[in-house]
């Protein structure tokens, strides 16, 4: 990618980077490709090849995971300004999740076959590795513990925020107000019937505190949903 090109993205500076020097922040993006996706296209999937470490520079990104016995169902959202793709890596293993644009993406990406040799001559981007991976683990945590909420009320609320980017996001990502998921990967998501769920959305958007669209929940009343989940 030519220098040039590089300097237009702060994707390169995402929290994860930080405390890498800026020789090694040139020779990181001189490695590094510009990729397009359409919406709903799958940029990697659960058990196909997947050799690259990518950054989101515009648009959303869904996060589908998959248990044996059911279908990908989703389960987080990066936004412009978050990586992903470094599970394998640390692995060695195939896609373990399905990453799928969620209207048009467009990502810079690093192979591994690159990466790897030039993290080998400069540690501090392993350092950095290392930062990317624990945030999103403690992002999987933070999923986890939305999930574990015993109210259905905060259950819900506390996705949302997670899914728009304002819970649970440590790499400085660019949070939105509008949640592209549809109804019924919200009720999965909050391990509630899809019937349920309607309710639920309906009282919050009577009470101003979301509006409702096609496949997409907006959110108007960002600490009047803080205050749901910790009430």
């Amino acid at each position: 990618m030519k220098k040039s090109e590089v300097q237009l993205f702060p994707i390169f500076s995402s929290a994860w980077l930080k405390g890498v020097s800026e020789d090694s922040l040139e020779q990181l993006k001189q490695i590094s490709e510009i990729v397009t996706y359409k919406d709903k296209e799958t940029i990697y999937a659960i058990g196909g090849p997947q050799s690259f470490l990518y950054g989101t520079v515009s648009g959303k990104v869904q996060v589908r995971l998959a248990l044996t016995e059911i279908e990908p169902v989703l389960g987080h959202i990066h936004h412009p300004g978050a990586w992903f793709g470094e599970s394998e890596l640390l692995l060695g293993v195939d896609g373990l999740v399905e990453m799928k644009a969620a209207g048009g993406v467009r990502l810079v990406r690093i192979a591994y076959s690159r990466f790897r040799p030039l993290a080998n001559e400069r540690p501090d981007l392993w350092e950095a590795f290392a930062r990317l991976a624990s945030m999103n683990q403690l992002l999987a945590m933070s999923a986890a513990n939305d999930l574990a909420q015993r109210n259905t009320r905060k259950r819900i609320t506390a996705a949302l925020l997670r899914l728009g980017g304002w819970r649970g996001a440590l790499q400085g990502a660019e949070p939105t107000d509008t949640v592209v998921a549809s109804q019924q990967e919200l009720a999965d998501l909050s391990n509630i019937a899809l019937s349920k769920i309607s309710v639920y959305l309906g009282e919050m958007a009577t009470e101003g505190l979301i509006r409702l669209e096609y496949g997409r929940t907006v959110l108007l009343d960002l600490d009047g949903l803080r205050r749901v989940v910790e009430e």
